[in-house]
């Protein structure tokens, strides 16, 4: 039995391979020469926007951009974004950046962002896979900005208490509480002090401690916190007893996360408490801003559970995804663009390089390849469907991570698609 998901994974692949080569093999030249004409070539090492120009027009009226990544560990990948999200912010009026990192240490590190040097704020502020050289010069932006009239603001979306910037957080929770309640004031922050004790034991021993009864109680705890702080807001609460609240409820979701039943649970606590932030900070913080948000392809594309599971690769499960409820709630306020590489190396989580082969004929990669540009982008969300559109409602491969291939609808996952002809690993600031 335990070999039945590999089985049906295959099966599902072939599937889509064999009517995707049908489709793109009746009108390949078609396809081709569409892409010729429509698609939008760029420079990885490019210093202005010209080339970037074309993006104004597809999102007039989009409140919301997502620019993905295939797998996190890519040089090219972190420059071609850092440099759309100067754009984007410079010329189409973008004003808060949201990154795939831990939602309390983010809105901690903006709040000396103006003061502070940009390598304390991205690294008090992202996870560690982007605290890189290609990642750091936006900080620097960032901190840049924090003097003019719409600075560039920053804050994160995940549950995932990663980072070194979070112990001041059973303070911060405890002066929410204080003004109402003293004396609960002190119990909370001893909830979170214990936290972050058992936090730093590492993985199995902290799952472990979550799964008890002294870890349930904890997790009720942050429960009660988030409820409480709820119960007592107001027109006049400040913005720091928000995000308290929040921060509550964001660590009940990574308890659950950690003890969840099951590989499918694992992935939508996490995520579906990543869109509850994502909601919080387009509808409490920045109400009337307009939002990029950085993360993997898998977080933030549209439709993940209509992409058949691999086995092989965590966590491409049959799982709901954050994108799904972003999607859901804000329709076509969302560009969500997916960011591929046809051939390369790249640097995995754990800080190993891995070789990304040439991209397989008949894959979403081996179509957009281009030799006369760095990179390409093509949008899918408005052009009609035809023949020589089929490769964007037909069943393609994609790779997840840069290695396994993946079946899907790409004008169901995304409203764009960049690929980066070849990648290189990352390099580090330390």
């Amino acid at each position: 039995m335990r070999r039945l998901p590999v089985l049906l994974s295959l099966l599902f692949l072939l599937l889509f391979q064999a009517r995707s080569l049908h489709a793109q093999g009746t009108t390949e030249e078609e396809q081709q020469a569409w892409l010729s004409q429509h698609a939008h070539l760029l420079a990885v090492e490019a210093m202005g926007f010209e080339d970037l120009s074309f993006l104004a027009p597809l999102l007039e009226g989009k409140r919301i951009v997502q620019l993905g990544e295939n797998t996190h560990g890519v040089r090219e990948y972190n420059q071609l974004k850092a440099r759309m999200v100067q754009y984007l912010h410079q010329e189409l009026g973008y004003e808060v950046l949201v990154f795939e990192s831990d939602l309390y240490q983010c809105y901690d590190a903006y709040l000396t962002a103006a003061k502070t040097s940009a390598m304390k704020t991205l690294t008090s502020c992202a996870y560690g896979t982007w605290h890189t050289k290609a990642v750091l010069p936006l900080f620097e932006y960032l901190r840049a900005t924090q003097q003019q009239d719409r600075p560039l603001r920053l804050a994160g979306m995940d549950v995932q208490p990663i980072g070194n910037n979070k112990d001041d957080r059973p303070d911060f929770l405890a002066k929410a509480v204080a003004p109402f309640d003293a004396t609960y004031a002190e119990e909370v922050r001893a909830l979170d002090a214990t936290f972050l004790k058992v936090y730093s034991r590492g993985g199995r021993e902290r799952r472990a401690h979550f799964r008890s009864e002294e870890g349930q109680q904890m997790l009720a705890g942050y429960d009660h916190l988030a409820v409480f702080l709820a119960e007592r807001e107001s027109d006049t609460t400040s913005t720091a007893m928000r995000v308290a609240r929040q921060t509550a409820a964001t660590l009940a979701w990574y308890i659950r996360q950690q003890t969840a039943p099951s590989t499918q649970a694992y992935v939508e606590y996490r995520d579906q408490g990543m869109a509850e932030n994502l909601m919080f900070i387009l509808d409490v913080l920045y109400p009337d801003q307009k939002v990029i948000v950085w993360g993997h392809n898998f977080h933030l594309r549209h439709d993940n559970l209509a992409i058949p599971p691999d086995s092989t690769m965590f966590p491409n499960v049959a799982a709901r995804t954050m994108g799904s409820w972003l999607h859901e709630r804000f329709e076509d306020e969302v560009y969500t663009v997916g960011v591929y590489g046809y051939e390369g190396t790249a640097m995995n989580n754990s800080g190993e390089i891995f070789e990304i082969e040439p991209a397989a004929p008949g894959s979403l990669e081996a179509l957009l390849y281009r030799e006369e540009a760095d990179a390409v982008f093509a949008d899918v969300s408005q052009t009609p469907s035809s023949p020589q559109t089929g490769w964007m409602d037909e069943p393609i491969t994609a790779r997840f991570n840069g290695t396994t291939a993946l079946p899907i609808i790409v004008r169901d996952q995304y409203d764009a698609v960049l690929l980066v002809n070849r990648v290189t690993p990352r390099v580090m600031l330390y």
